[in-house]
């Protein structure tokens, strides 16, 4: 069974932290916090994930050139406690329509997932509803002998839209980008991305319909439309030749988180 999340679809804009701040006061009576938004974490939690791409960087080459069907292949992380699961996602975009895969395993088999090795029914969270999205992930990073390359990381600050549920409103801040290092694993100790460090990522996601109410809160604030690749920001950072050049390394086995 595969654990398709519903279509979606998203606008990104870019905004300065002051035009960040009047966009949630004009927000708060119509979204509420989503659950991860707590008391120990009030204006974000940290988001992290290691994106997989081929030597020659085919994917990210997908999003930088605007083909309209791509995917991106990423294991998303929330902290670095040993114990902490890991996501396997499969994200993708059909024109407009956006589509994840989602599987969550133990973190115990990152060297084995990075190494393309079958993982056992014990290694996922939930083998009965996500094994087929695993073997989905992994069959896309084989034939594109998908290596780590850069770990991304921000803080994001969720809304959840409280009349219908359908839409799911993001700040995203302090974006952070590092070369995979195999010694350390998954980690979060990740510098700011050079020339993004007050940029705030504001992101609509919606299933179906573009909410009027969101129309609306677009055309009064006059927010343009971008293209916001936080990976792509990532590599072109670093220098596309070094990330390229990583991600032709020899394979490993990597120490885990």
């Amino acid at each position: 069974m595969q654990s398709f999340l519903a279509n979606r679809f998203e606008r990104k804009y870019v905004l300065t932290e002051a035009r960040a701040r009047q966009v949630r006061a004009w927000l708060r009576t119509r979204v509420e916090p989503d659950e991860h938004l707590t008391a120990d974490h009030p204006r974000g939690y940290p988001v992290y994930s290691l994106y997989l791409d081929s030597p020659e960087l085919t994917l990210y080459r997908t999003a930088a050139e605007g083909q309209k069907n791509r995917f991106k292949l990423r294991i998303r992380y929330y902290d670095d406690g040993r114990d902490s699961p890991i996501f396997c996602e499969i994200k993708r975009r059909a024109d407009q329509v956006i589509r994840k895969q989602r599987a969550g395993v133990h973190r115990s088999a990152l060297d084995a997932l990075l190494s393309f090795r079958d993982l056992p029914d014990s290694a996922l969270l939930n083998p009965a509803r996500e094994r087929r999205d695993l073997l989905d992930f992994q069959e896309l990073q084989r034939n594109l002998d998908a290596r780590p390359t850069l770990i991304v990381g921000y803080n994001r600050e969720a809304y959840l839209d409280v009349s219908t549920s359908n839409a799911r409103l993001t700040f995203d801040r302090d974006l952070r980008a590092l070369a995979y290092d195999p010694d350390r694993g998954l980690h979060t100790d990740i510098p700011l991305v050079s020339g993004h460090e007050k940029k705030v990522i504001f992101e609509i996601k919606y299933v179906n319909r573009w909410p009027r109410w969101l129309q609306e809160l677009v055309h009064i604030f006059r927010l343009e439309r971008q293209s916001v690749p936080k990976y792509g920001w990532s590599v072109e950072s670093f220098g596309e030749n070094r990330v390229r050049r990583d991600a032709r390394r020899p394979m490993f086995h990597s120490q885990g988180a």
